[in-house]
C-alpha cells in the first residue's frame, strides 16, 4: 500500500503493532516499523512507544534505540518503554543514563519508570543509585505501590 502511495492511518498502524503483542516475531515488527517510517509518523511517541516494547521483547535492543532516537518529544510512556527496554535487556549502565537524561528535561516520573530503573539498579548492583530512586519513590507518593515495594525489597536484597 505504501509503495503504491496509499497512506496508511495512525490507528490501523496502532492496530497491527498491536498484532504483533506476544508472537516475538522481529520480521513482523520491522514490516510494521517500515510502515510507521514511510507514513511518516516515526516520531510519534504513542506508536514508538509499542515498537520500543515490541523491539525488546524480540530481543533488538539495537532497534529499540533506534526507534526512540526518533522520537522528537518522547512522553513518560516512552521514557518507560526505553528505560524498562534497556534494563531487561542487560544494558542497566544505559537505563541509568537515560532516566538521568530524563530528569533533566524535568519530566515527571510514574510508577512504570520507577520499577524498570530499580531494576536497572538492581541488575547493575547499584545501592547508591538505588537508594536515591529509594527517597525519589517516597517524595512522588508512590511507596505504598505493592509492584513498587516488591522491587525495592528485589533490588536491597541482590545489591
Amino acid at each position: 500500500m505504501v509503495q503504491r502511495g496509499i497512506f496508511i492511518p495512525g490507528n490501523i498502524i496502532h492496530c497491527l503493532l498491536r498484532s504483533c503483542t506476544g508472537k516475538k516475531d522481529l520480521a513482523a515488527v520491522k514490516r510494521v516499523q517500515s510502515l510507521v517510517v514511510h507514513s511518516g509518523l516515526d516520531s510519534i511517541s504513542f506508536l514508538a512507544d509499542h515498537l520500543i516494547r515490541l523491539f525488546a521483547s524480540c530481543g533488538s535492543l539495537y532497534e529499540a534505540n533506534r526507534v526512540f532516537s526518533k522520537v522528537a518529544k518522547p512522553s513518560v510512556y516512552t521514557w518507560s518503554a526505553i528505560i524498562s527496554a534497556n534494563a531487561k535487556l542487560g544494558q542497566g549502565e544505559r537505563a541509568l543514563e537515560l532516566y538521568h537524561r530524563m530528569q533533566q528535561l524535568y519530566m515527571k516520573s510514574s510508577k512504570y519508570v520507577y520499577i524498570a530503573v530499580l531494576k536497572a539498579c538492581t541488575k547493575t548492583v547499584d545501592l547508591t543509585q538505588g537508594r536515591l530512586i529509594h527517597g525519589q519513590i517516597v517524595e512522588s507518593g508512590l511507596i505504598s505501590d505493592l509492584v513498587i515495594g516488591s522491587t525495592l525489597v528485589d533490588m536491597y536484597a541482590k545489591c
